[in-house]
């Protein structure tokens, strides 16, 4: 195991690169290469893939070495209902009415922008486990909501209304509108597949 003042800025490199789709569905990550490009050697680059497996960011084949997940439309409709279950108890977590949450705003189109906007939401939880998994659920999809656009036209102002409704809705319209977005999601998933395996 590499020590750790090597491993967690190894660790965390990786990861921002994978959230922020520095490489496609599918795409072989090679340690070799990835500890010259981050100027540390293989070690802690295979401790870190380890890492991010064990966190299902990246998958690991026998033989084959490390890449970033290809998702099928059924593990996108499961992580979906997932990240879904998720945002719901988020919402409910807390009693009484929903605070107004100041939504971040990103630099890096949809797939940062709904991360920040339902991470923002989940945090009203002040639960670190339900954070957590939030996040990690974010991560895995990330690809996918990056080509969001091409597939839902009027994503923007979908996101738009629902960072409006965390501003001091109800819970039970905020709840309405993230299940809806997360509907079309699940209707959606043979198409966002496609289009990141085609990408």
């Amino acid at each position: 195991m590499s020590p750790a003042h090597v491993l967690e800025p190894t660790y965390d490199a990786l990861r921002r690169r994978l959230i922020a789709g520095d490489w496609p569905v599918g795409h072989r990550l090679e340690a070799a290469r990835l500890a010259e490009q981050l100027g540390v050697s293989a070690t802690p680059v295979r401790d870190a893939l380890w890492r991010l497996a064990g966190e299902r960011l990246v998958e690991s084949t026998p033989g084959d070495g490390f890449r970033v997940p290809r998702l099928d439309a059924g593990d996108l409709r499961t992580i979906f209902a997932w990240h879904h279950r998720l945002m719901t108890m988020a919402i409910r977590w807390r009693g009484g009415p929903f605070p107004a949450t100041d939504i971040p705003q990103g630099r890096d189109g949809i797939a940062e922008r709904t991360a920040l906007l339902f991470g923002a939401i989940a945090a009203t939880a002040h639960n670190s486990e339900l954070m957590r998994a939030v996040s990690q659920a974010a991560a895995r999809l990330t690809p996918y909501r990056q080509i969001e656009n091409d597939v839902f036209p009027d994503v923007e102002r979908e996101l738009g209304a629902i960072e409006t409704l965390a501003g001091g809705a109800s819970r039970s319209v905020l709840l309405e509108a993230i299940g809806a977005y997360h509907a079309r999601r699940k209707a959606s998933a043979d198409r966002l597949a496609e289009l990141a395996k085609s990408g």
